[in-house]
């Protein structure tokens, strides 16, 4: 149930709240990883689990470059450092 908790909340962070979904994702998945793991092969879902965080974390890194290059983008144009003129 984790596993495709972990792939839902990766695919609706695509469309809503990028940074909140990706990390309830990752913690899902590694709470289904680990569930599996523990279950003896009783439990099956390993790959949307894997799945799930993989993608959590990319999404994670995308929202941070993007972060990243915009405060690049505004330092690099001089908004962020002119005061009033």
């Amino acid at each position: 149930m984790a596993a495709i908790v972990s792939l839902v909340f990766d695919i609706l962070g695509w469309f809503t709240a990028p940074v909140i979904c990706s990390i309830i994702a990752i913690v899902a998945g590694h709470r289904a990883h680990r569930e599996i793991a523990a279950s003896n092969g009783r439990l099956g879902g390993s790959g949307r689990a894997k799945a799930g965080m993989i993608m959590g974390y990319i999404q994670l890194a995308l929202v941070a470059f993007l972060c990243i290059l915009f405060f690049v983008i505004l330092l690099l144009t001089g908004i962020a450092g002119t005061g009033p003129r």
